[in-house]
């Protein structure tokens, strides 16, 4: 399987900066585990909807219809996590190299609800796998156009307020 150059870079810095003992890249959910949370998780899935539509009109969860169809899609690129006697913590990032510059569908809105629903779609996995564990969610990318940055500056606050829910 080959592993991209962004993806290894994360992997060398959860284990090296962070102190991650366990790295995986490309993770995965099995589908044999059981998921906790499922009704908060759902009431936070459509909150989540309303308050994106509401703030910046993006559908987020167009295609997915329910939240099982979400988890079943969700992949994070490298997941790491830190063990010590106090406990874990567990630090999962999504990485997106474009030479031109990020772009995930034929609008800027399009690249920027995709994000957002990467960032909330990985939350969920965390919180419904690995229950109330400290937890950093990183979106990774080199290359973005002002527009997309000032929205995810103002997105970060409500993706904030939508978890803390």
């Amino acid at each position: 399987m080959k592993i991209e150059m962004a993806e290894s870079l994360m992997v060398s810095w959860m284990k090296h900066i962070k102190g991650c003992q366990i790295v995986q890249t490309n993770w995965k959910a099995s589908p044999k585990w059981d998921m906790r949370n499922r009704e908060e998780l759902t009431s936070i899935m459509e909150y989540s909807s309303v308050v994106c539509k509401e703030a910046f009109h993006w559908d987020i969860y167009k295609k997915n219809a329910s939240l099982d169809q979400l988890m079943t899609q969700a992949e994070t690129d490298v997941i790491g996590i830190r063990l010590t006697q106090s406990g874990c913590h567990i630090y999962a990032a999504d990485v997106a190299f474009h030479e031109a510059g990020l772009n995930y569908g034929p609008t800027k809105e399009e690249t920027a609800a995709r994000v957002i629903k990467k960032i909330l779609r990985t939350a969920f996995c965390l919180y419904g796998y690995f229950g109330n564990v400290p937890a950093d969610i990183i979106f990774a990318t080199p290359k973005m156009s002002p527009w997309l940055h000032e929205n995810f500056q103002k997105s970060t606050e409500i993706i904030k307020n939508i978890l803390n829910k």
